[in-house]
């Protein structure tokens, strides 16, 4: 029960800064650290609502998907590749988050991997259906 909460967590902060950014001209990291903040305080001001796992965990995992939420859209230009991006950060941040200690912050890190993840498979369909094109064209 608790992955589905964290995989819906991990889409919702994603999706929401990216939403701040594409229909109200917030810019990322104003739409990043605010729906962020609210999450933090809600969680700092009351510390009994969820299991201590999930106390710890959501913040943190918001936190770090509303970076892949900060992405262009030219980069992921719908919603459902960056909700795509907060699931693949959600499983990188629960398996490998502390393997990214060092690399200039485990969140980031993760996010950009997410986000390089859904681009380069955006990119590889587009190679594919190139090939695929030339090869009917010949």
């Amino acid at each position: 029960m608790e992955i589905i909460i964290f995989i819906l967590v991990g889409v919702l902060g994603a999706t929401f800064p990216y939403y701040l950014h594409r229909k109200f001209n917030v810019e990322p990291v104003k739409a990043s650290a605010l729906p962020s903040l609210i999450v933090g305080l809600i969680f700092y001001f009351s510390p009994s609502i969820l299991s201590e796992s999930l106390h710890f965990h959501i913040p943190i995992l918001f936190f770090g998907a509303s970076f892949v939420g900060m992405v262009s859209k030219k980069i992921l230009p719908s919603y459902l590749q960056v909700a795509c991006a907060g699931i693949l950060f959600t499983i990188l941040y629960l398996n490998a988050s502390s393997f990214f200690n060092g690399y200039g912050g485990g969140l980031g890190t993760a996010a950009c991997i997410s986000v390089l993840s859904l681009y380069g498979i955006k990119k590889i369909k587009t190679l594919i259906r190139f090939i695929s094109v030339k090869k009917k064209s010949n």
